[in-house]
């Protein structure tokens, strides 16, 4: 049995990694509004404003999604990578 536990997953989503796993699943024209929705994100926090730069950031709608694409990515590059398999057996009575 395999079980992954993430912390933070938004904030430790890379926009380039999910940008890439996002092409294999959309048209340019969809993919130019993620790439606008996930590197056009601002902030204020004390008075200051700030961009966000290199993540996926936490409260946006797209979020969510993005987090999807990405565990399927890593829990398939990690079940393809794993080096023993497993066998279920089910014994019916």
């Amino acid at each position: 049995m395999v079980s992954f536990e993430v912390v933070s997953l938004f904030t430790n989503a890379p926009i380039v990694d999910s940008l890439e796993l996002l092409s294999h699943h959309f048209e340019d024209d969809v993919l130019a509004l993620f790439k606008h929705v996930l590197t056009s994100t601002y902030f204020c926090s004390d008075g200051q404003f700030y961009e966000q730069m290199d993540r996926v950031t936490i409260g946006s709608p797209l979020s969510p999604v993005i987090a999807k694409f990405f565990m399927e990515d890593f829990e398939k590059t990690a079940t393809e990578q794993a080096t023993q398999t497993c066998m279920l057996v089910q014994i019916c009575r």
